[in-house]
């Protein structure tokens, strides 16, 4: 059996829309039986093209702001490197490898911008001689796509999961537990997980936990469930793009997100207050494939594009939605 035939793909593509379906639901959906499509998601796993299933949380629903902070090293080793990446894993709730303008790209969860400047003063205290510059932007919406690309070349077709606000109607923070909490805290680390074993860890009975799962979903505070994958095993390369951008009416940003959002190898788009106007991530085949994208978004776009620059993501060290939460 070929582990990535149209078969495999197409249970990548599914637990990608919702991790949380079970082996009988995927198993209608790609034509194969139940025990077939268990065997091939225990395969897809054990080979590292799955690294594990995740939840995707808004986490400003529940009260925190996310700094997106870009780094450039100087003076350094791999092994400083490390060490720098190492501490900056106490804080940040995603951590990845640059390749380009920058070396790493973090992602930290605060209350307030007050708690995002102690962190940034421990670790400049510690590593400024190693910090050639840095750059932090905060993140007002971030969308999540489906990896349609997996299943099809033509527009996406799945809806996008939206962390954030879109306007101040939305503004609203949810309150949540120590059982919320832990519950969820399971859900990151395994989003497939049945309810009757969550319910053990949780040492809560499964009602409570399909209870608490349906209110964290319907208030918001639960996005979805999906397959973290290792693309680079898949055999596909992870760029981001920086737009910067002019002349943007309503009608125009409107027509630019609506191209964006059908885009078959669109994984992330980014929308900040600070750096880049509008920030949008690509998984593809190969750099060529990418400078395609490009060229084609310039072509039909460049009457509002002004500048542009991009970058290569090759490592992620650490992705989780769930800020640490101290109940008294």
């Amino acid at each position: 059996m070929n582990i990535l035939d149209l078969k495999s793909k197409k249970i990548l593509f599914e637990l990608d829309l919702n991790a949380r379906q079970t082996d009988k639901e995927i198993a209608k959906k790609v034509g194969l039986s139940r025990e077939a499509t268990r065997y091939r998601i225990q395969k897809l796993v054990e080979e590292g093209y799955i690294n594990n299933f995740i939840t995707i949380l808004n986490s400003m629903k529940l009260g925190f702001d996310w700094y997106r902070t870009f780094f450039k090293f100087q003076n350094t080793t791999l092994e400083k490197e490390n060490e720098m990446i190492e501490w900056l894993k106490k804080y940040a709730s995603w951590i990845a490898k640059v390749e380009g303008k920058w070396d790493i790209n973090t992602g930290i969860f605060c209350k307030n911008i007050y708690e995002y400047r102690d962190v940034i003063e421990k670790f400049l205290l510690r590593y400024s001689k190693y910090i050639e510059r840095y750059k932090v932007a905060v993140i007002t919406q971030m969308w999540h796509y489906h990896r349609d690309y997996l299943v099809s070349k033509g527009q996406k077709k799945s809806k996008a999961e939206v962390m954030g606000f879109a306007n101040k109607e939305e503004y609203k923070t949810e309150r949540i537990d120590k059982i919320d909490y832990k519950i969820l805290e399971v859900l990151l680390k395994n989003a497939r997980m049945k309810t009757i074993d969550i319910a053990r860890k949780v040492k809560t009975t499964e009602i409570v936990v399909r209870y608490r799962m349906k209110k964290l979903i319907k208030k918001g505070v639960i996005l979805g469930f999906r397959s973290f994958l290792n693309i680079q095993k898949l055999g596909y390369q992870y760029y981001k793009l920086h737009l910067t951008l002019q002349d943007l009416t309503p009608e125009k940003k409107e027509r630019l997100f609506n191209y964006i959002h059908r885009h078959p190898n669109t994984v992330y788009t980014t929308e900040l207050v600070g750096g880049a106007d509008l920030e949008t991530e690509y998984q593809v085949k190969s750099n060529e494939e990418f400078y395609q994208c490009l060229q084609e978004l310039r072509k039909e776009f460049g009457d509002i594009i002004r500048d542009y620059e991009f970058m290569q993501y090759t490592k992620e060290y650490k992705f989780t939605y769930l800020p640490e939460i101290s109940f008294s």
